[in-house]
């Protein structure tokens, strides 16, 4: 088989037809076409036709990822979901996955660490919560506890239930003026549970400001 033309593809980026035997035989990005030492006149084979291919499958996952850390930093489960949207499978995605890693493009640690330290400074939550967002992003449980323990002591915790429990009642005041003691301190208390305090910091928090 033949390479007998290669021509731009003129509405998609950096995408070039390649003509096999006068036939559009492949459609690759500049950077297979580079690699892949393509040029007209050359001889292909069935083999090297199906490594081609895969070549500029893992280039295009890898810009497609590439593309999707530029905005902001993300963890391996959102870099591997991402592409299996994008509809690569779990094998290439996972292999991408690795490949940024060993160029230091994608670090599960830093990223919980960024990840926690970003949600602290916005609306205060407990750890419970903070560790079922982590979870959901992919990051292993003994990551996200040592993350929590670096971020998160018992001290700042009892902080952040508070600020949020008076902010919660600034904003609600209305309604919790209506209730009596023991209702507004169940009310304030299953707030702070819900977001994710444990019962012992919610209680106590609760007490501390409804005498």
């Amino acid at each position: 088989m033949l390479i007998t033309k290669i021509l731009k593809v003129r509405r998609e980026r950096n995408k070039y037809e390649v003509f096999i035997d006068d036939k559009p035989g492949l459609r690759v990005s500049e950077a297979t076409l580079a690699k892949s030492g393509l040029y007209t006149g050359k001889t292909l084979d069935e083999k090297v036709i199906e490594q081609i291919v895969q070549a500029d499958s893992r280039e295009r996952a890898y810009q497609v990822a590439v593309n999707f850390i530029s905005y902001r930093p993300r963890s391996s489960k959102e870099i591997v979901d991402k592409l299996a949207r994008k509809g690569f499978t779990r094998e290439l995605a996972l292999e991408v996955v690795d490949q940024l890693k060993e160029l230091s493009l994608l670090n599960d640690l830093q990223f919980a660490r960024m990840f926690v330290r970003d949600k602290l400074r916005g609306k205060p939550m407990g750890k419970a919560m903070l560790r079922r967002k982590l979870l959901d992003k992919g990051i292993a449980f003994q990551l996200s506890e040592r993350v929590l323990k670096e971020y998160v002591t018992e001290e700042n915790e009892q902080e952040a239930a508070r600020t949020l429990a008076v902010r919660k009642m600034k904003m609600s005041r209305s309604r919790f003026s209506a209730l009596d003691p023991l209702a507004r301190q169940k009310r304030l208390v299953d707030y702070l549970l819900s977001r994710g305090f444990s019962q012992d910091v919610a209680t106590k928090t609760v007490r501390s400001i409804i005498q």
